[in-house]
């Protein structure tokens, strides 16, 4: 049963889990770089020449996030201060980090601005609102096919009987749904694609309990090929 289970993919890694930890990272990452910034500002102007770049910059950051978000009312109040006290302690370590390391400090400052969690929350959720819009898409004129329309994703029609696939359209369907579950973006998403897979052993252990045993034993990978195991022509030499 356990081998049933790694091979459908239930025990891959969560995506969500991964880009959380990720985004865990590059804050920290953006954290200590700022620290380090702060110091070398410091170190280069003194205390109060980075307290009043700091303040200056605040004010001013402060002056246009109102503008933009003093709308939303009390919603805003956090989103502003959040943006201020980053942008006031922000810029005056970039420009200490520059000041200090030249060439490499500059390079640290743009990596940093480029994947810093924020901006990359920002394109991601751009993405995602541009892929939900509605698409118009004709009907279709041909008939319907299980196994190629499994690459259209797990919103795709559901499949008929999967006792009417051949053994190679069967296994097909099955290597296929693996890409489906690495690019799967929700846990629903992906409880789906698993749950299919799930059917495509369950079908292979009925026709083929010895080779899809077979299959297993061999070292059977989520993304493998049980063809050469459980075919007709293997059912009937034996």
């Amino acid at each position: 049963m356990s081998e049933l289970r790694r091979s459908s993919g239930a025990d891959l890694p969560d995506p969500g889990t991964s880009r959380s930890t990720s985004r865990t990272i590059r804050s920290w990452c953006v954290y200590l770089a700022t620290t380090i910034g702060l110091v070398c500002a410091i170190a280069t102007w003194g205390l109060v020449g980075v307290v009043i770049s700091v303040v200056v910059v605040a004010m001013a950051t402060a002056v246009v996030a109102s503008s933009m978000w003093g709308g939303d009312g009390r919603v805003a109040v956090a989103k502003v201060v959040r943006v201020t006290l980053g942008a006031g302690l922000m810029t005056p370590a970039a420009v200490g980090l520059i000041a200090v390391a030249k060439v490499a400090g500059v390079l640290v400052v743009v990596i940093l601005a480029l994947t810093t969690p924020a901006l990359t929350s920002l394109v991601r959720a751009r993405r995602k609102a541009n892929g939900d819009r509605p698409v118009v898409r004709p009907e279709p004129t041909t008939p319907y096919n299980s196994v190629t329309s499994l690459a259209d994703g797990p919103a795709a029609a559901p499949a008929p009987e999967l006792s009417s696939l051949g053994d190679e359209a069967l296994c097909l369907a099955w290597r296929r749904s693996f890409r489906l579950l690495e690019t799967a973006a929700t846990a629903a998403e992906r409880l789906t694609v698993v749950k299919k897979r799930q059917q495509y052993l369950d079908e292979l252990q009925r026709r083929s309990p010895e080779g899809l045993a077979a299959w297993l034993a061999s070292g059977a990978r989520a993304s493998g090929n049980p063809l050469p195991y459980v075919d007709d022509a293997r059912r009937r030499a034996s």
